[in-house]
């Protein structure tokens, strides 16, 4: 449910967590505004926090704050799943809220924070800017197949699913025999259809975005660490968005330990 809707409204509640767990701001900061062109058009929720004296440009990663994604990463890391071996990603977005860049940024982020590794192989095949297809592989030989689209309508919520398949095991982010993202609680009214899902007491009335977006701020005012983490995996990630372009253009699967360019910021 949509109570909270203005640029404004959201910056404020980031002061609110800050005040209420005693996190102290190490200077003034802006989650949106202007901020320098980018391999990537980030979109809202996405932007850089801007923040320090030095106003350090911070890419924030929202979804990972997402309690389906921390769940799966952990069935990973516990062996919960034995040895998994293939993950199946589909994320389709509207053209309004998404670009076919920031999909892609965001699902090969996931396929690494989920699967603990890093991509080193690419085939793609894009289909008018629209539709991008993906075979990755990470540095633990897990497989990764990724499947991108914005041909959703327009303000469409994000459609995504994520599954985790290994030799003995499966976990989704969806229930099995789910299609399409659900909500908690459905009215119907004069007015039409309206839907509420509201999983965060602290922030009620924003949306998810709002709310992964407020949550990555958070997490980076309060453990400077993540600064520079994240600040790595963005440059690794835009490297990652070139050489996806790279092999749709040639038709080829591109080893990425081959690619002058490529750095592996683990090392």
């Amino acid at each position: 449910m949509e109570l909270i809707k203005t640029e404004r409204d959201v910056e404020h509640s980031l002061m609110n967590l800050l005040e209420k767990y005693s996190i102290p701001a190490t200077g003034p900061f802006q989650l949106f505004g202007s901020f320098k062109p980018d391999v990537l058009d980030l979109q809202p929720g996405c932007h850089f926090l801007n923040a320090n004296k030095e106003k350090t440009q911070i890419p924030l990663l929202p979804w990972r704050m997402k309690r389906k994604f921390t769940e799966l990463k952990k069935i990973v890391t516990d062996a919960v799943i034995e040895e998994p071996c293939l993950f199946r990603i589909s994320s389709r977005g509207s053209r309004d809220n998404w670009t076919l860049s920031s999909l892609l940024y965001r699902e090969m982020d996931l396929c690494e924070f989920i699967g603990n590794g890093k991509i080193v192989s690419i085939q793609a095949n894009i289909n008018d800017t629209e539709i991008a297809n993906l075979i990755v592989k990470l540095d633990n030989e897990i497989l990764c197949s990724i499947e991108v689209s914005t041909q959703l309508p327009g303000n469409a919520i994000l459609q995504d699913r994520h599954e985790v398949i290994g030799r003995r095991g499966v976990a989704s982010d969806m229930v099995v025999d789910t299609q399409i993202v659900q909500n908690s609680v459905y009215t119907f009214t004069e007015k039409g259809e309206l839907s509420y899902t509201d999983t965060d007491m602290e922030l009620f009335g924003f949306n998810d975005r709002q709310i992964d977006h407020v949550r990555a701020a958070f997490s980076v005012l309060k453990d400077s660490a993540l600064i520079t983490e994240w600040q790595q995996q963005h440059k690794h990630l835009a490297k990652l968005l070139k050489i996806v372009f790279e092999s749709d253009k040639n038709r080829e699967k591109i080893n990425l330990k081959n690619v002058s360019i490529y750095t592996h910021e683990t090392n």
